[in-house]
């Protein structure tokens, strides 16, 4: 969601994760996402979309037998099940930023047909 307010508001995608991973985001995990996120690379060779739809599923169902109310953990699952359902299972989960991009008004085709490129060349490659 950051990225897609930056770019609609005429900042660089990148810059903008290269200053949040380096002040208060300074750790790993949104280092790695971050750079995927901000660049659009959103080839598979990390965690599949699938993969990540299928734990947020399972977290669910926990909650539910459990009584526990997860209001984050249900709009996550929307987002990637949205994702999967346009075919991108595949590619990294990081790809579900995507869909907020698009819903922003921002074209994406291309971002997404690399991603795409990807999963066929690595299905190729089995």
């Amino acid at each position: 969601e950051a990225m897609a307010l930056a770019e609609k508001n005429g900042l660089d995608r990148v810059q903008v994760m290269n200053m949040l991973s380096s002040t208060i985001f300074d750790c790993l995990i949104y280092k790695g996402y971050g750079q995927r996120v901000s660049e659009r690379d959103h080839k598979p060779g990390g965690f599949a979309l699938e993969l990540g739809l299928k734990d947020v599923a399972l977290v669910k169902d926990t909650a539910a037998r459990s009584g526990v109310p997860m209001p984050v953990a249900s709009v996550l699952h929307d987002r990637w099940l949205a994702a999967y359902a346009k075919g991108r299972g595949e590619v990294d989960w990081s790809a579900v930023a995507l869909s907020t991009s698009e819903d922003s008004g921002v074209d994406v085709s291309a971002a997404l047909a690399k991603a795409m490129r990807a999963v066929e060349e690595e299905k190729a490659a089995r």
